[in-house]
């Protein structure tokens, strides 16, 4: 028999809270550690949408990226949408675990994961925090490619339809670094190591600017299709060490920003 605790502690094998930010808010966060799972739904993000399916699809527990409750939670009524999910999964006794900064800098985590799905090798850390752990990775590509190149693997490996960029298209770049959801604070280190390349998501336009000016291409792949991977992520380290756990990847969570194309 499955309890939540042990996919708790399977997960902070691999993500430890202490990596976590101070701000940050991660761990079981709703329901019993007790509680027999015998189906979880993996997510990015969790909302009344992602609760309503986990409910209508029995599951036991969502594992999400993105937590909730951030700041104190003074009232539990139906009046905003967080209150009346937060209503529903103790109502449905449904468990609910967030890894989310803690994910993105393991060893193992989602960084190196995003890494690897873009072919980016010997995948370093930019500064290290506990154990060699850390924001962003950089590597080397296999052979040199140009940023028009890389956009289409970033399009057909993560599964996007757009994402924005800046530099030359036709400029060879071999060596490349990756930062998940909103990762251009690491912009100043990918200077300082001669990146080609940052991929990462959530680009403002000055830091845009300053990649500009100091030679530095970026792929802007957008903060839900940078971190969506992270429920691929979970469904491959879950299931090997629950095979008799059904886990479930949500249809009901999606990006909320939409990119309107005018075909006239």
């Amino acid at each position: 028999m499955v309890k939540c605790f042990d996919i708790t502690r399977h997960i902070e094998k691999l993500c430890p809270p202490s990596l976590a930010c101070d701000w940050d808010n991660v761990g079981l966060l709703v329901g019993r550690g007790d509680k027999e799972i015998k189906k979880i739904l993996l997510t990015l993000d969790v909302d009344e949408y992602v609760v309503s399916e986990a409910i209508s699809v029995g599951a036991d527990m969502i594992v999400s990226h993105h937590p909730v409750m951030f700041t104190p939670i003074k009232r539990l009524t139906e009046n905003t949408p967080q209150q009346r999910f937060l209503r529903s999964l103790c109502k449905n006794d449904v468990c609910l675990y967030s890894a989310h900064t803690n994910m993105d800098c393991a060893i193992g985590g989602l960084n190196d994961y995003l890494a690897a799905k873009l072919g980016i090798e010997n995948a370093q850390v930019f500064e290290e925090t506990v154990d060699g752990a850390g924001f962003g990775r950089y590597g080397t590509l296999k052979c040199k490619t140009t940023v028009q190149d890389m956009i289409t693997r970033c399009l057909k490996v993560l599964n996007l339809s757009d994402v924005r960029y800046t530099g030359d298209l036709q400029r060879e770049i071999s060596v490349v670094a990756v930062n998940s959801g909103s990762g251009s604070n690491i912009l100043a280190e990918c200077i300082d190591r001669n990146v080609d390349l940052l991929i990462t998501g959530d680009l403002k336009y000055t830091p845009a600017r300053e990649a500009y000016e100091n030679g530095i291409a970026v792929i802007d792949a957008g903060h839900y299709g940078t971190e969506v991977i992270f429920t691929e992520l979970m469904y491959k380290y879950l299931s090997v060490e629950f095979p008799d756990t059904e886990i479930l990847v949500s249809k009901a969570n999606e990006c909320v920003l939409k990119t309107y194309v005018d075909k006239q």
